[in-house]
C-alpha cells in the first residue's frame, strides 16, 4: 500500500562493494518499501542499485524512482520503475534531494556530502544511517550550520528509522529554497 504517494530520497555511495554494506543497504530499501513509500535515487550502481533491489523484493505498489545525471534511459539500474534522464551530471543531486519528504543517507563521498548540503538549504530532514561509512558516519551534530534550516537525525539501528519516517511524513514541511530560510 502506498502512504499517499510519499517519497523518500535515498542518497550515498555509489561503489558498494563490502557484501556487510550491500545487504544493510538491501535491507533499507525494504524498510522504505514495507511502509508504503516510493524510493528516488540517483538511480545508478553502489547504494542506488542495492537500495532499489530491497525495495523490489517487497510485494506492494511502491515505485522507484531514477533520477539519471546522464541523458541515456540505459544507465539506470536494472530495478527503477521510472526513469528520469537530466543531463544535469552532479546538478541532477537537488532534484533528488528535493523530490523526498526526508534524504536518507548511506555512506557516501563528495557527491553525498553535496545533496547532504542541498538538502540542508532546502529545509528537508536528513536522516545518517550510522555505520554506514563515509559522511554519514562523520557527520556528528544536529544541525549542519548556525541556521538551522534542517535538522540531521542519527540512525544507529536500522529498526529505528521506520518510526523517525512515520513522524517525518507526518510533520509539515518546508517545500523549496525560496520558502527554506537558506539566506538567513
Amino acid at each position: 500500500m502506498v502512504k499517499n504517494n510519499k517519497q523518500v530520497a535515498v542518497i550515498g555511495d555509489g561503489r558498494l562493494t563490502d557484501d556487510v554494506l550491500i545487504e544493510y543497504a538491501q535491507k533499507l530499501g525494504q524498510k522504505i518499501a514495507q511502509l508504503g513509500y516510493h524510493l528516488v535515487c540517483g538511480g545508478l550502481g553502489g547504494l542506488m542499485y542495492h537500495a532499489c533491489r530491497g525495495f523490489k523484493s517487497v510485494q506492494g505498489n511502491g515505485q522507484t524512482i531514477g533520477i539519471l545525471p546522464g541523458h541515456q534511459f540505459e544507465q539506470a539500474n536494472d530495478f527503477i520503475d521510472i526513469i528520469i534522464p537530466t543531463g544535469l551530471d552532479v546538478g541532477r543531486n537537488q532534484l533528488v534531494v528535493a523530490s523526498g519528504f526526508a534524504v536518507v543517507a548511506f555512506g557516501g563521498g563528495a557527491g553525498t556530502l553535496s545533496e547532504i548540503a542541498l538538502a540542508s538549504q532546502l529545509g528537508k530532514p536528513i536522516i545518517l544511517l550510522k555505520g554506514s561509512g563515509g559522511w554519514a558516519d562523520k557527520l556528528e551534530s544536529e544541525y549542519l550550520d548556525k541556521r538551522k534550516n534542517s535538522q540531521v537525525y542519527h540512525v544507529e539501528q536500522l529498526h529505528q528509522l521506520p518510526e523517525l519516517l512515520e513522524k517525518l511524513a507526518a510533520s509539515p514541511s518546508k517545500v523549496g529554497a525560496i520558502n527554506s530560510g537558506h539566506n538567513r
